[in-house]
C-alpha cells in the first residue's frame, strides 16, 4: 500500500487536482507536441515519428480522463505521467543534443558545472505536476473521491 505521503492540506489538494493537470498536459502535448509538428515534417523523418507518438500519449491520456475516475485516474496519471517524466529526463541526458550538462573538476577547487536546456522546463514542470498530482491522490478519502 502506498501512502499518501502525508497531504493533507486541502488548497494544495485542491492545487494538485489529477483530472485539472491532465487538462493542462493534454492540450499543449496534443498541440505543440502532437498536431503542429506532424504537419510540419515529411513523412518518414524522425520529427514525424515524434509527433506521431506524442498524439499517440494524447490518446492515452484522452482515454484516462474520459473512462476513469478518482483513485483509479489518479493512480494512472501517476504512472502514465511519472513514465513520461523519466523518458523526459533520460532523453536530456542521454540524447546527443539532449540539452543537459554535468562537468566535474575532480582536482581542488572542485567545480562542479550543471546546465540544462530551458526548452525543456514548460513540459518537465507539466508532466511532473502530472506526476505529482497522481502520487498525491493515490490513496485518496473515499468521501473526497467523489466531490
Amino acid at each position: 500500500m502506498i501512502p499518501s505521503f502525508g497531504l493533507r492540506n486541502k488548497k494544495l489538494l485542491r492545487f494538485l487536482d489529477p483530472g485539472a493537470w491532465l487538462i493542462a498536459v493534454f492540450i499543449p502535448h496534443t498541440l505543440f507536441g502532437g498536431i503542429i509538428p506532424l504537419l510540419q515534417a515529411d513523412t518518414g523523418t524522425n520529427e514525424f515519428d515524434a509527433a506521431t507518438y506524442a498524439l499517440v500519449n494524447s490518446a492515452v491520456l484522452l482515454a484516462i480522463l474520459m473512462f476513469s475516475r478518482g483513485t483509479s485516474r489518479a493512480r494512472l496519471i501517476a504512472c502514465v505521467g511519472g513514465a513520461v517524466f523519466v523518458w523526459i529526463l533520460f532523453m536530456s541526458v542521454f540524447a546527443e543534443q539532449g540539452g543537459l550538462e554535468f562537468s566535474a573538476e575532480l582536482a581542488p577547487p572542485f567545480i562542479y558545472k550543471f546546465s540544462i536546456n530551458i526548452d525543456l522546463a514548460p513540459p518537465m514542470a507539466l508532466w511532473g505536476f502530472l506526476t505529482v498530482s497522481g502520487l498525491a491522490h493515490w490513496n485518496e478519502p473515499k468521501g473526497m473521491e467523489e466531490e
